[in-house]
């Protein structure tokens, strides 16, 4: 590892907690096999102080980006100059960076990282966005961002679950408005049925500690459904070793993490960099 003097570029992870991040642990093996003078450092930043923390820390010149963690995806689309298209729509941003001209922007990839990794999952086929529906369990961040991925891609039928019926609502009205072709319906948790969908998603925290009970029942799924967990704290969660078990195609945490990136690089000034070559170093 190259050593942290007044020329390395500082990126951090903020979240609350954050001890269940991977991304240091990748971005600071790629700096290092690559000898790019930069750091990735986890911040454990509280709600109440995370807006003015980030207006702080982008204030510094060496400070190249940050990386958004639970809880502060939708606090992160106001904390810039500018939002965009796709953190507007699911109303979360997980990456602050400078543009070209200077602005503080806050954008959302981590839905995009999950898409990426689907298509993946889904092959050699492809997941068939058109005529295909999936659920999504946990509608925060990391929900929101997937169910504007999977309308970007114009998926037929989404549906969402959350506890928050606002959250719901609000998130279901942007995706309506954004994109007016995907059917969008709502439930509230413990009310909804994964009978029928292609895609099953937790976006819940259930599953990142032992003992935790499984987001959704597999019991009504359909055989040649695809289900994914969001978690990263714990790889194969209960949801995935039921899953697996039982025949379906899974898809892990840390691959939407290896997705996405190429998308931090490329924004943070590193273009052309591939998710395998994250996937090589063999740190998760």
């Amino acid at each position: 590892m190259i050593p942290i003097s007044g020329t390395t570029r500082v990126f951090p992870v903020i979240g609350w907690p954050v001890e269940q991040v991977k991304a240091p642990a990748i971005y600071n093996a790629y700096f290092a096999k690559h000898g790019i003078d930069a750091v990735c450092v986890p911040m454990r930043v509280a709600p109440e102080h995370y807006a003015s923390f980030v207006k702080s820390m982008m204030s510094a010149p060496n400070v190249g980006g940050i990386c958004v963690s639970i809880p502060h995806k939708a606090a992160s689309i106001r904390v810039g100059d500018v939002a965009t298209d796709a953190a507007l729509a699911a109303g979360a941003a997980n990456a602050i960076f400078r543009d070209k001209d200077g602005r503080i922007v806050a954008d959302l990839i981590d839905g995009e990282g999950f898409v990426r990794a689907l298509d993946m999952t889904a092959a050699p086929d492809g997941f068939d966005y058109p005529n295909n529906s999936a659920l999504i369990v946990g509608c925060g961040g990391v929900g929101s961002a997937i169910a504007a991925s999977l309308a970007d891609r114009g998926i037929a039928h989404l549906g969402l679950v959350d506890i928050d019926s606002a959250v719901l609502s609000g998130l279901a009205s942007r995706l309506r408005k954004h994109y007016p072709e995907t059917v969008v319906t709502v439930a509230t948790a413990g009310h909804a049925d994964e009978m029928g969908y292609d895609l099953l998603v937790n976006g819940t925290p259930l599953g990142m500690n032992p003992g935790d009970s499984m987001p959704f029942s597999l019991d009504n799924a359909k055989p040649s459904a695809i289900i994914a967990d969001c978690g990263m704290k714990t790889e194969n969660t209960e949801l995935l070793r039921v899953a697996a078990f039982r025949g379906h195609r899974v898809q892990k945490g840390k691959e939407m993490l290896f997705e996405q990136a190429p998308l931090y690089m490329e924004r943070f000034g590193w273009p052309g960099v591939t998710a395998d070559e994250f996937r090589a170093l063999g740190v998760l």
